[in-house]
């Protein structure tokens, strides 16, 4: 654990160490009693947006994976907009995903401190979008696509981010997590993901 500890004092270490181990436990949490292989850091695709390697990726039988995870952890020193920003194109990705047909079942696990999930509904009271990380479990949060048209999400589409987006996005709490370290304090919340409606381009 020493690591770790070390790995809190700055904020891209802290981010990198606990998305490493939270990584590494999912894949082995999802390995348990399945013969299908669970990897990280592995493509959905040949090309495109989707050749970026997804963080863990639930192999099936068949050729197309049953299931894929982005995660996203809310590092020390952060600003809560730009953390926001990172998960709302991990869910784009996974919605293109999952609409293309090119994994079975889609998620964003997104690990951030108790001050960043009361901050995000009054955020997005005022930003259209950003509801979709705030889905409460059994209320899942749908919207319609259009909003990426706004400047708010060149980022997203300057860094390669699919042109062509299901016509509205979806998003639902599969699960929750306290955690609590001395090194972190975090609430994981594992969103479902898909996009529903024929894909259309929004740029």
């Amino acid at each position: 654990m020493n690591h770790l500890g070390l790995a809190a004092r700055s904020a891209p270490a802290t981010k990198l160490a606990f998305e490493d181990d939270v990584r590494t436990s999912l894949r082995k949490a999802l390995q348990f009693g399945r013969v299908e292989l669970v990897t990280v850091e592995s493509s959905l695709a040949a090309s495109g947006p989707l050749a970026e390697p997804t963080d863990v990726v639930v192999a099936a039988k068949s050729k197309v994976p049953q299931l894929a995870i982005e995660v996203q952890w809310h590092p020390r020193g952060e600003d809560h907009s730009s953390f926001a920003n990172a998960a709302m194109a991990d869910v784009v990705k996974m919605a293109v995903a999952r609409s293309k047909g090119v994994v079975e079942q889609a998620g964003v696990l997104v690990a951030a401190p108790a001050r960043f999930w009361r901050w995000l509904p009054g955020y997005s009271e005022d930003r259209v979008g950003y509801e979709l990380l705030g889905a409460e479990q059994g209320t899942p949060a749908t919207l319609k696509s259009d909003f990426l048209a706004n400047s708010t999400w060149d980022y997203m589409f300057e860094s390669g981010m699919d042109h062509e987006v299901p016509d509205r996005l979806w998003s639902s709490v599969l699960g929750s997590a306290d955690l609590r370290s001395p090194w972190a304090e975090m609430e994981l919340r594992l969103l479902e993901v898909k996009g529903l409606g024929n894909a259309r381009a929004v740029r």
